[in-house]
């Protein structure tokens, strides 16, 4: 896959600006609050649906205009296609190849690829949320049915809540039917993602650390790993737990709840690693990301770095632009030039 240009109206400073890319690695340089992140966002934003720095779209609106409007050009199998956005502060739009797509889930799958930006230490130190949404993203891009199936699980488990909350049983069974089919399929999705990134994590990790460190990873659930004991074993647990759930009016066991686990050799990266330590952890994980979809995707995806080498020491540094150099059509943002770190070639977009 191939982005070749990126059209920006209203969005963030920019009033409006065309970029035009190169197919291997375009780094955007510039002092800080010149809009290099906002040029990744508005890719990400195409990719997901979603912007990674609010979670209100209509943030991204230019201070005093009523509308933003993005429109990227690539070439994917070989044809060159159209996704545009524009939203109104109450209205999204999206078009890909001039049809409307009904949803933000037909969006999913067109632009792929891994976004990396300073925040994602959350990955290592934040809230089991983050760790979820980290896998739920990536498999998103490449499995339409587990789109399907995230939604029906959190659709079914809101009614069960609800009956929940109203100390009401009668119809509890059908949904707690609906959120096991729904759970056992994004279970066993999820354990087989982690298993694929677990040894191109180790690999990142191994070279970002000159091998003096061994990352690994755990799909921390209580839940079996096949499909069909996942099923029963929910089922179960549902009965088991719904005395206590009463008391909360809330479902208390589920994918929902559980975790992906780093370590470090035998210490839990977000208690025992260093700052450095974690945005190696951080690097691995995208970089591995990247692996996966790539492996699992119909063409190659886009990789987007924010703020490159930000808290990593030289020789991490070194081996991250190392790495980068492997991979397909890269995205850096940077304040800085890249003159002695494997430059040469690279597509400059100065800001």
């Amino acid at each position: 896959m191939y982005l070749q240009s990126l059209h920006l109206r209203n969005f963030r400073i920019y009033t409006d600006r065309h970029f035009t890319f190169s197919p291997r690695v375009n780094v955007i340089c510039g002092p800080n609050a010149c809009g290099k992140t906002s040029i990744l966002e508005a890719i990400s934003l195409l990719m997901t649906g979603r912007s990674f720095r609010t979670s209100q779209t209509k943030d991204v609106i230019r201070h005093g205009a009523s509308f933003f409007y993005v429109e990227a050009i690539f070439v994917k199998h070989g044809v060159e296609q159209s996704l545009k956005m524009s939203f109104d502060g109450k209205e999204r739009k999206i078009l890909h190849n001039h049809t409307l797509c009904p949803s933000l889930s037909g969006l999913l799958g067109l632009l792929q690829g891994a976004v990396m930006i300073p925040d994602d230490v959350a990955l290592i130190k934040g809230a089991p949320g983050t760790r979820r949404r980290f896998l739920d993203q990536q498999l998103a891009q490449v499995d339409p049915l587990y789109v399907h199936h995230l939604t029906r699980y959190h659709r079914a488990m809101r009614q069960r809540n609800q009956l929940l909350r109203m100390k009401n049983l009668s119809t509890i069974e059908t949904w707690e039917h609906e959120m096991a089919k729904a759970a056992a399929y994004i279970v066993r999705q999820r354990y087989r993602a982690v298993e694929n990134l677990k040894t191109k994590c180790q690999e990142v990790q191994a070279a970002l650390s000159g091998a003096r460190e061994d990352l690994s990873l755990v799909y921390k659930s209580n839940a079996p790993a096949e499909e069909q004991e996942i099923y029963a074993y929910y089922l179960k647990q549902y009965a088991k737990t719904r005395p206590r759930e009463l008391q909360f009016g809330s479902s208390l066991v589920g994918p929902h709840k559980d975790d992906l686990q780093i370590f470090i050799g035998n210490n839990e990266a977000r208690y025992f690693a260093s700052e450095g330590q974690q945005r190696s952890c951080v690097a691995a994980l995208r970089f591995a990301e990247w692996g996966h979809l790539n492996q699992l995707a119909e063409d190659s995806p886009l990789m987007l770095i924010d703020d490159v080498g930000v808290s990593l020491d030289k020789n991490r540094r070194k081996q991250l632009f190392s790495l980068v150099g492997n991979l397909q059509q890269v995205y850096l943002t940077t304040t800085e030039e890249l003159n002695g770190e494997g430059a040469r070639g690279h597509n400059f977009i100065r800001i």
